[in-house]
């Protein structure tokens, strides 16, 4: 089968029907596709979406929209937009807002941010904007790129949903591969003989457009596929020959005992390990390295003589050790197998142990780099070659994990954080939602001296600001799109199919008239479509006039559809260190605490997930939900039909605290507690909760949230690497 070798431009979208335009965009939100959206306009006014009419084929795929899509003229249209400037008359956090002019709403934000500037130094101002918006020219960047030329700021550094994984790539295959082009394209998976889809389910959240009808091509050519995870998801209720249930932050442990077979049974690859990788025995060690810190040392308990055993990982991961040692022996046996991660696993404790084991039993199969195997990572193998919109350096070099988000604002310089925090400035997020331990959040936001936050709606974040500014959506600007997870090759040109709804203003010119008042030269040299034009300029979009009338620019695919085919094939080495795959990291054993939140070993190990503490005894997970980009979308009530926000829990666990199916119950622990409706189901693991992610956090009378706010529950805690830990969470549920 082979790929287009030019540039195609296409129109994506049925003929307009007579009185109406038809104008081609995609979602902005941080959706996990990138999609075909149609808006049919009427008289200004979006009345439906549709999307590619496109009928499939591998080759050139249609980009058809979900629900989410379908759902965008609800959300355009709805009555609780916020169209003009709003200054807060109430309470913090009560929602009561005054309309103001523009003037006097960036008067305030300018003089406020001088103040706080002069008075306690740049990085006491916060920049929690975020990935509501994205795009290569609309987007949290034109907030950052304004506080950096203010002086700087303190920015949460870290990926919520992938830091463990964009780790774990930087320090396994080396930085010069980025970990969205660090896996495979889709029309690879017919090429596998076993896909092993651990904590990834594009059925639920996409993962790429398109990716699920991919796999089902793939599972039509003869492609076997096992799931592991939690929860039996929408992709495994599909697809899956077999799936394993595991306990939530003991994914790590089964890996080790996996490769423990395969090492011990004489199933990996050893002359492949011996030409490409470091680390994985004694004599492909660095030099430097003490004796017996070789992976298989490790896994044969020889360094700390704990034998990594199926019969060990067993009571750690609620697999049975017949299970593990048998799906060893499938993955070692069916070459080439692709193990395909998704990002939920890497959201633990120690999520780059995950992510780096999962690479390290890639590696010793012989797996990475070959058609048919993978990496590990399920994003693409291709970047597209379009830029973006910089953002400069931050003078301030003030920088914090984003998981600590609650504790920054909490503590500061006492809890040894860059500075005291007086300001936050959000734009393109929801952050006070979307981080952990929300109660610890507003709490801190109290103590704030000032609150700015650019939205569509009256979101949580958004409920505890000082001045509110009306920001278009998508629709309502120009814009251009790459695919979200790297893989397919394409750009979308986003065309503004609307005028700006009341007063509401893009980002981008918000941050253009707060840079005069600050009195920042060089904010802003372009207009839009020259920003656009620059952006396409030395890629594969050759056209740029036809590219923003058809839409859709198909661009021509690479060489190969799987990552480090080129390093493994001898052409070049991997960008690490010693030019090998390094599952003995070189870097870490010289700097084990790259991000000061911990120390790393060099190998991927085990580490036990929580502190000693048995007082909530069920483990929660927050996956994603159809109806939600996370928090996006929560307030739209027809949207909201797509998937029904509920905890799922398992039979036994229900039995024993008296709680039956559809019942009203509260999920809890120290952090803080909700309630919401129940599904009882064995499609949970025994002792797991799940609660989906982005449901607003929405108080009661006692201040207790009253609809499914999952990260009430979640804690402010960063793994070493900088990654979230939102799937280490105790929590316990009884009935209301």
């Amino acid at each position: 089968m082979s790929a287009h070798r030019g540039t195609i431009y296409e129109s994506p979208r049925v003929a307009a029907e007579p009185g109406e335009d038809v104008v081609t965009s995609t979602c902005g939100h941080n959706c996990g596709g990138r999609c075909v959206v149609n808006a049919h306009v009427r008289d200004g006014r979006i009345v439906k979406i549709s999307t590619d009419p496109r009928k499939w084929t591998p080759e050139l795929p249609p980009l058809h929209a979900c629900v989410r899509g379908f759902g965008a003229a609800e959300r355009v249209n709805h009555p609780d937009r916020v169209l003009h400037p709003l200054r807060r008359v109430g309470p913090r956090g009560s929602a009561e807002f005054e309309r103001i002019a523009w003037d006097e709403a960036l008067d305030t934000v300018a003089s406020q941010m001088r103040r706080i500037r002069d008075t306690y130094g740049p990085a006491a101002i916060l920049d929690a904007s975020r990935s509501g918006n994205t795009a290569l020219l609309h987007s949290r960047t034109v907030v950052q790129r304004m506080l950096h030329m203010f002086g700087g700021c303190t920015e949460l550094w870290s990926n919520l949903s992938a830091e463990a994984e964009v780790f774990a790539v930087r320090y396994t295959y080396g930085p010069a591969v980025e970990y969205k082009s660090a896996g495979r394209e889709p029309i690879d998976y017919p090429n596998s003989r076993l896909i092993l889809m651990w904590g990834w389910s594009p059925g639920d959240g996409h993962f790429g457009t398109g990716t699920l009808q991919y796999l089902k091509w793939a599972k039509q050519h003869g492609t076997k596929i096992i799931c592991v995870d939690p929860r039996v998801t929408a992709t495994s209720a599909q697809l899956a020959d077999e799936h394993i249930l595991i306990r939530p932050s003991s994914d790590t442990a089964m890996l080790l005992a996996m490769a423990y077979v395969i090492v011990t049974e004489g199933l990996h690859d050893q002359d492949y390990c011996d030409r490409l990788v470091l680390g994985f025995d004694e004599a492909r060690l660095p030099a430097d390295a003490p004796p017996g810190s070789s992976w298989r040392s490790y896994l044969l308990g020889l360094s700390d003589g704990i034998r990594k055993t199926p019969e060990w990982a067993a009571p750690l991961t609620g697999v049975s050790a017949g299970a593990i040692r048998r799906l060893a022996i499938e993955f070692a046996t069916s070459k080439p197998a692709a193990l395909q991660c998704g990002y939920a696993p890497g959201r633990t404790a120690y999520g780059e142990q995950f992510h780096r084991a999962a690479y390290a039993l890639a590696a010793i199969t012989g797996n990475v780099g070959i058609p048919g195997g993978n990496s590990g990572s399920s994003n693409g193998a291709r970047p597209h070659g379009l830029k973006r919109l910089s953002a400069g350096k931050n003078p301030a070099n003030a920088r914090v994990a984003s998981p600590l988000l609650a504790d920054v604002l909490a503590r500061g310089r006492s809890g040894g954080y860059p500075a005291d925090i007086k300001m936050l400035y959000s734009a393109c997020g929801d952050l006070v939602n979307q981080c952990g331990n929300v109660h610890k959040t507003i709490d801190a936001i109290q103590q704030l001296e000032f609150v700015v936050v650019h939205d569509h709606f009256i979101t949580p974040t958004a409920r505890y600001a000082d001045i509110v500014l009306p920001a278009t959506t998508f629709w309502e600007r120009n814009d251009i799109h790459v695919p979200w997870a790297g893989a397919l090759h394409y750009a979308i040109f986003m065309k503004q199919a609307i005028p700006p709804m009341g007063e509401c203003r893009n980002d981008f010119d918000i941050c253009a008239d707060l840079a005069k008042r600050l009195g920042i030269d060089g904010y802003n040299d372009k207009t839009e479509e020259q920003w656009l034009r620059e952006f396409c300029e030395g890629s594969d979009v050759d056209d740029f006039d036809r590219f923003r009338e058809t839409g859709l620019a198909r661009l021509p695919a690479g060489a190969d559809a799987v990552a480090y085919a080129a390093e493994v094939r001898g052409e070049k080495p991997f960008s690490t260190a010693s030019g090998k795959i390094e599952i003995y990291s070189t870097t870490l054993a010289k700097d084990p605490n790259p991000c000061g939140l911990g120390p790393i070993a060099p190998i991927p190990v085990w580490i036990p997930p929580h502190p000693e503490d048995d007082r909530y005894p069920l483990e929660m997970v927050s996956p994603k939900s159809k109806a939600r980009t996370h928090s996006t979308h929560d307030n739209q009530e027809i949207l909201a039909r797509a998937e029904r926000q509920d905890v799922w829990l398992h039979p036994e666990d229900a039995g024993a605290r008296g709680i039956v199916d559809g019942a009203r119950v509260r999920v809890f622990n120290d952090r803080g507690s909700t309630v919401l409706p129940v599904k009882v189901t064995d499609r949970i693991a025994r002792g797991c909760v799940s609660i989906k992610e982005g449901a607003w956090f929405t108080p009661g009378d006692g201040g207790a949230d009253t609809r499914g706010c999952a990260n009430v529950l979640t804690p402010d805690r960063a793994a070493p690497s900088g990654a979230s830990t939102y799937n280490t969470a105790r929590v316990d549920v009884a009935p209301v």
